[in-house]
C-alpha cells in the first residue's frame, strides 16, 4: 500500500488484479474512514471507468517539500499518468492525463460514494458528510479542470475532461478533495 495524507484527509492505493485501486478517506487515530472508492475496470476493458494505474511512487522535489504521488499505467490504446499532491492542509489535488492512439469511448475518474452526498448545481462542487465515532466530518470535491457529475441513484461521482474522447491527443482533468 502507498498513501498520501493532507492532515486527516488520506488517499490509499492498493493492488487490485493488474492495477492499483484507491480509496480516499479520513484518518482519526488508528481508524481509516473510507469516503470515496475508485471504480476500477478489468483487463478486458480498453477504456476503464478510472485510470488504470500500474505503478505508483512517492517523490519529494525539494528538501522539506510535501511529497507527491506519481503514477503511470497502460490500458487499451491509452497511456495514463497521474500526480497527487497536497496543496494545503486538508486538500488533495489529483491531476490526471491520458494520451490515446485510437478513438476512445470515454475518459475520467469514477468513484463509489461511501457517505451522504449532494451536488451544488451552480458551483458543481459535491459536498459529502461522513459520520465517524468522533462526529460528522464535511468533505468537498470539485473539478478545477473538466466536469464533475454526481449520480445520486448509483451513488457515484464521475470527473471527466472537457475534450472529445474520439480525438487523438492528451486528455487532462484535475480535481480536489478537501475539508472546508
Amino acid at each position: 500500500m502507498i498513501s498520501l495524507s493532507a492532515g486527516s484527509l488520506t488517499v490509499r492505493y492498493t493492488k487490485l488484479r493488474d492495477r492499483l485501486s484507491h480509496t480516499i478517506g479520513i484518518v482519526q487515530g488508528d481508524v481509516f474512514w473510507p469516503l470515496l472508492e475508485s471504480v476500477e475496470g478489468t483487463e478486458q476493458e480498453p477504456w476503464p471507468p478510472s485510470p488504470p494505474m500500474q505503478q505508483m511512487v512517492e517523490e519529494s522535489f525539494a528538501p522539506g517539500a510535501s511529497p507527491v504521488l506519481l503514477g503511470v499505467g497502460l490500458s487499451g490504446n491509452g497511456h495514463w499518468s497521474t500526480a497527487i499532491e497536497t496543496q494545503r492542509e486538508q486538500l488533495l489535488k489529483f491531476d490526471i492525463a491520458c494520451k490515446n492512439s485510437k478513438s476512445a469511448s470515454s475518459f475520467g475518474s469514477e468513484y463509489r460514494v461511501m457517505a451522504q452526498a449532494e451536488q451544488d448545481k451552480p458551483s458543481g462542487t459535491i459536498a459529502m458528510q461522513l459520520e465517524t465515532t468522533l462526529g460528522a466530518v464535511k468533505i468537498e470535491l470539485g473539478a478545477s479542470m473538466g466536469q464533475i457529475y454526481f449520480c445520486g441513484e448509483k451513488q457515484t461521482i464521475r470527473i471527466s475532461p472537457h475534450s472529445d474522447p474520439e480525438s487523438l491527443r492528451t486528455h487532462r482533468w484535475c480535481y480536489e478533495v478537501f475539508v472546508p
